[in-house]
């Protein structure tokens, strides 16, 4: 049984050394918004109760667009754009 916690430690330490989840490019991060983006398209246009789904999708969008720097009003456009709500001329 020690020896078995012993390999853990190992394998933990060795993870630590090579995380999963390296720092992306701006050029990987605007990829994965954009197909995002799209992905958002597909669930607004199912039938069916997608609203958690939606709602995940919409926040991780936000989180990339963040991370991209856009402004909040140029996020939830592009959100818009992407859905099957009408649009609306923004209001400045």
């Amino acid at each position: 049984m020690a020896r078995q916690s012993v390999e853990d430690v190992l394998k933990l330490v060795e993870s630590y050394n090579n995380p999963p989840n390296k720092l992306r490019s701006v050029q990987e991060i605007t990829a994965k918004y954009n197909l995002t983006l799209e992905n958002y398209k597909k669930i607004c246009f199912m039938s069916g109760d997608v609203r958690e789904q939606k709602v995940a999708v919409h926040a991780e969008i936000k989180a990339l667009g963040w991370v991209l720097g856009k402004p909040e009003k140029d996020i939830i456009k592009d959100i818009t754009e992407h859905s099957n709500r009408p649009n609306f001329p923004l209001q400045l």
